[in-house]
């Protein structure tokens, strides 16, 4: 498996977006506690925040597995990788829907989190001219 920061420090950097995310998700908890007060408001962001960085990690690893030349590498592990992505998407969903104190705006935010590291990582490959 290749490295996941590029040696040059240019680049696209799973590492540097994982970091962002975090940082946020703890930023956006702390802010959610301090201003609104909620428990489940946080713990909503932070669950989302997390459940998008295991998304994310999964998904580089499966594609990484697959989309590569010659033969793709779809062993078992693989396939439980895709399994598991939608599964705990689907309990996510299930919590939204099943779970009465869940706010589904905290949830939102939480899944956003990923998206602005992914924007802000790719806006830095931009000025640092990475690839």
């Amino acid at each position: 498996m290749p490295s996941r920061t590029p040696p040059d420090g240019r680049g696209f950097s799973a590492r540097r977006v994982l970091w962002i995310t975090g940082s946020l998700v703890v930023l956006g908890a702390v802010i959610e506690l301090v201003l609104f007060r909620t428990w489940m408001g946080a713990l909503s962001l932070t669950a989302a925040g997390v459940v998008a960085m295991i998304n994310f990690r999964w998904l580089e690893v499966i594609v990484h597995r697959v989309l590569q030349p010659g033969k793709a590498d779809l062993d078992r592990w693989t396939v439980l990788r895709v399994i598991g992505r939608f599964f705990l998407l689907a309990c996510v969903l299930a919590a939204l829907l099943l779970v009465p104190r869940i706010d589904p705006v905290a949830v939102t935010l939480g899944f956003s989190t990923l998206v602005v590291a992914l924007v802000v990582e790719g806006l830095r490959g931009d000025r640092v001219g990475g690839g």
